[in-house]
This record gives C-alpha cells, sequence and structure tokens, in this order.
C-alpha cells in the first residue's frame, strides 16, 4: 500500500497521514489495520479536538471493543475522567469499506517516482526556441560502434592540433 492510498482510506491529505504517522507510529507499516485505525482516530480527533495521541488510543480500543454490530460503541476516554465517547462504529466502518471498495475498483493507483519527461517534448521546444537539431538527429541514428569511432578521430584531431600549436621554445637573450 502507497501514501496517497492509505490517505484515501483515511479520507485524508497525505501530508496529515504523513504528520500523524510521524507524531504516533514512525517506521509504521502500511496497512488495512492501520487505517482503519488513522480513520477511527480522524473522526474522533475531529469531533471532539482530542489530542492525536489520546484519539491513536482511544480508536485501538474502541476497534477492539466494537463486536461488527449496529448499535452506537460508548467507549471512556481516558481512566482519570468520567468521560465518555459515544461512536458510530459501524457507519464509520462502512463508510471506511466504501473508500476501501473505490480504492480497489479504481485501478489508478499512482506511479512511483517523478513523472518521466518525453524527449520528443523537449526536443519539439527546443526546436520552437530556434536550436538547430539535425546534428543531434544524426548523431542519434548512428550505431554505437559509429559513435566511439568518431569520438576516437575527434580525440585524434584534438591531440594533432595541440601538438601543432606548440612552437620549439625560444630562447631570449640575456642581453635585452
Amino acid at each position: 500500500m502507497q501514501l496517497a492510498e492509505l490517505a484515501g482510506l483515511v479520507d485524508a491529505p497525505a501530508k496529515w497521514v504523513l504528520n500523524a504517522l510521524a507524531a504516533l507510529e514512525p517506521g509504521a507499516r502500511y496497512s488495512d489495520a492501520l487505517a482503519r485505525r488513522l480513520a477511527v482516530m480522524r473522526a474522533i480527533h475531529l469531533a471532539c479536538g482530542t489530542p492525536l495521541v489520546e484519539a491513536f488510543a482511544v480508536a485501538q480500543r474502541a476497534l477492539r471493543t466494537w463486536d461488527g454490530g449496529v448499535q452506537p460503541l460508548t467507549i471512556q476516554i481516558n481512566d482519570v475522567d468520567d468521560v465518555a465517547l459515544t461512536l458510530d462504529m459501524y457507519r464509520l466502518m462502512s463508510s471506511f469499506q466504501i473508500r476501501r471498495s473505490l480504492l480497489l475498483a479504481s485501478d489508478s493507483s499512482p506511479a512511483r517516482g517523478r513523472p518521466r519527461t518525453r524527449i520528443g517534448d523537449a526536443l519539439a521546444r527546443a526546436q520552437d526556441w530556434g536550436l538547430d537539431l539535425s546534428l543531434i538527429r544524426d548523431n542519434l541514428r548512428k550505431t554505437p560502434a559509429e559513435r566511439l569511432r568518431q569520438l576516437d578521430a575527434m580525440e585524434a584531431f584534438r591531440s594533432r592540433t595541440r601538438r601543432a600549436g606548440r612552437s620549439p621554445s625560444r630562447s631570449i637573450p640575456n642581453n635585452v
């Protein structure tokens, strides 16, 4: 599972999911169980303003105690206060399953890495800008062996012209 898929299951922006996981479970592997827990945690956080760490623990307890029934689940937020939270787990999980089935049915998983750029587009832009691409196209039509022979010939020419440009050292008279 990729980050975009996990964010889709949680119904949250990918940046929110990254930041929440960095604070709660660094290095966590993306899975359906984690997505369920994050979805319940996000619902608790948005509805009550409960801090993420506390909402994450409450979400875990809610998922453990929910029996899959239709009745709302009442769960105590913490052991110190007498504050309880009533969650419509059936509704939360059915929304999660809808997002999951849409994700599975879409079959449009995002590609990894940077999007590829097409060379043809770059060449067309360069030509539109006014560059002459005839030499590049001619060289690209050659085989690798022909390109190597051409490079060797250019290196030999460069070394010959360098030697020819050097003149023998002349001595300068001292009495000048």
